[in-house]
């Protein structure tokens, strides 16, 4: 059956195929039990749902005033099959939540993952997503900052290679007054694989000194990579500051002589390139076990 997906909440010309998602999802679909997620204050939970064939996964996140948590979700599997995911969080007044996401899935295994996330004054949201392997991952999420002086966070980490797809989708809706934003996503693209990302700042009416800013790397490591990327501000209300840009290139001439110079051929450097914005990233898991085994395991170290 078909389903919509990554919708452009302001819609830009078709030719570009950006304005959403039209996917098609398997009919039988295994739903895995709902999970409730919320360890104690200042504890990290980590967690690492059922993966084999066609799935569904809901995930509920609340965080309590002035709460500070912490929860790491490993989407981990081999093989062929879909996974269909939906997080939904609140998080009350002085609270935190970071949530930190890990992609490697086998090279005929797709996923859709949602988030919508609605957040209280004083409260701040950090999402940490780090894309390593997958044949389509796409990626939705949308954070409303309803209450005055809350804040979002977004890292994002990528490496597409092969013929992978890696389809990305943000919205960061300022509703309330002096609420802050922050998006940064840098990756490196390789073969033939193909990514997409739309990053969206909408200053509602109402968010008096709200400030939002987005901005994207981008590595392109050969020419047959396709890379699109729209970076959208909205703005209903005057007292607001957004920016928002993108770096698109390859590795330059006067970095590699260097990196050769010391002795590294290029096609050391090549992997070092690829893989740095994702060992970066990981520093973000607070679990150093699982830090190490997903190194190993994807051949980062």
């Amino acid at each position: 059956m078909k389903e919509t997906i990554n919708k452009l909440p302001s819609i830009t010309w078709n030719w570009l195929k950006m304005n959403q998602v039209d996917l098609d999802v398997p009919d039988e679909i295994v739903k895995n039990k709902e999970l409730v997620l919320g360890a104690a204050s200042g504890e990290a939970e980590i967690v690492a749902p059922e993966m084999a064939g066609a799935r569904e996964q809901d995930i509920k996140i609340s965080v309590n005033t002035d709460e500070n948590r912490t929860i790491v979700i490993d989407f981990a599997s081999e093989g062929s099959g879909f996974m269909k995911v939906r997080t939904s969080a609140e998080i009350a007044k002085g609270g935190t939540l970071k949530l930190v996401e890990v992609f490697r899935n086998g090279e005929d295994y797709g996923i859709t993952d949602r988030i919508d996330v609605k957040a209280a004054e004083k409260s701040g949201f950090e999402l940490v997503q780090i894309f390593i392997r997958g044949k389509e991952t796409y990626s939705d999420v949308k954070v409303d900052l309803e209450g005055q002086a809350s804040a979002l966070k977004i890292d994002t980490a990528y490496l597409t290679t092969g013929d992978n797809l890696l389809d990305i989708n943000y919205e960061a809706n300022h509703i309330g007054e002096m609420t802050l934003s922050d998006i940064s996503v840098m990756g490196a693209l390789c073969d033939r694989a193909e990514k997409r990302f739309r990053g969206t700042i909408d200053f509602r009416n109402g968010s008096i000194g709200a400030k939002g800013n987005e901005i994207e790397n981008v590595l392109v490591l050969d020419s047959d990579v396709v890379n699109k990327t729209i970076p959208v501000i909205l703005c209903a209300e005057e007292d607001v500051e957004g920016n928002h840009g993108a770096t698109i290139g390859k590795l330059d001439k006067e970095s590699l002589d260097y990196m050769m110079s010391r002795g590294l051929s290029e096609e050391v450097i090549r992997e070092m390139m690829k893989t740095a914005y994702i060992i970066s990233a990981l520093k973000n898991l607070p679990d150093e076990e699982l830090r190490e085994r997903i190194l190993k395991e994807e051949g980062l170290i």
